[in-house]
């Protein structure tokens, strides 16, 4: 894994429990009996997509898992976010582990977006235009192509568009997303491993939220399992 990678996570775990720091880091464990997250009084907004989404914490899941699915239709899609509280001014760490069932005629993103009810924060990966003002995500979208790529947004401009040469996407195989935020930069990886460039350009101030979720390019349900999310940043 790269140095920077690794050093950030030691930093996110010894940083939980610190009251100077703003974080955020979920495993998905329990259980309710009704549809997540409506029923629990845990504090996600609602879930976001097209068509009829389903998300909720995978029953049985050795170690807690989000199970996020799509509807059937081609372009479905099934996103979730956490909430608006943090900002490249104060720097963040986001973090996530997931899987997807199908990686064929599929969208995943993962990363920081400027709102909860982002439905795809990047809307044409090819030449990127957005749905997100400001942000930073990993993306795959075969649409484009089969390469696992770092878009980043400031003010609705393209800040960084970089292809990953090194990891490919594998059915039903864990991957690892982690993104950096510097002031008006955000730096991206995946599985330890920076994606080249550097990073690009994030609108600093602007609140951003942990995010995650699919989008199906053809008429199957696809299907997500996230075994983690987290964000960290300084309190201010």
């Amino acid at each position: 894994m790269g140095a920077r990678s690794a050093a950030d996570r030691s930093l996110f775990a010894a940083s939980l429990s610190n009251p100077a720091y703003t974080a955020y880091f979920d495993d998905f464990i329990g259980q309710t009996a009704g549809t997540w997250p409506a029923s629990a009084n845990w504090g996600y907004p609602a879930t976001v997509g097209t068509n009829t989404e389903v998300i909720g914490i995978k029953a049985g899941n050795v170690g807690g898992a989000l199970s996020i699915a799509t509807a059937g239709a081609s372009n479905d899609s099934a996103y979730q976010s956490v909430g608006l509280h943090w900002n490249g001014t104060r720097n963040f760490y986001y973090i996530a582990k997931f899987q997807i069932d199908i990686i064929t005629t599929l969208k995943f993103e993962a990363g920081m977006v400027d709102s909860i009810t982002t439905n795809g924060a990047v809307n044409a990966k090819a030449t990127p235009t957005f749905n997100m003002t400001t942000g930073a995500v990993v993306i795959f979208d075969t649409s484009d192509d089969t390469n696992i790529s770092f878009i980043t947004a400031a003010g609705g401009t393209v800040g960084a568009n970089v292809d990953h040469a090194q990891v490919s996407l594998v059915a039903a195989t864990d991957i690892i997303v982690e993104i950096v935020g510097s002031g008006g930069t955000a730096t991206g990886y995946v599985n330890g491993i920076p994606f080249p460039g550097g990073g690009g350009a994030i609108t600093a101030a602007t609140a951003l939220t942990p995010y995650i979720g699919i989008t199906t390019r053809s008429a199957e349900v696809k299907t997500m399992l996230v075994d983690y999310m987290g964000a960290i940043g300084p309190r201010g």
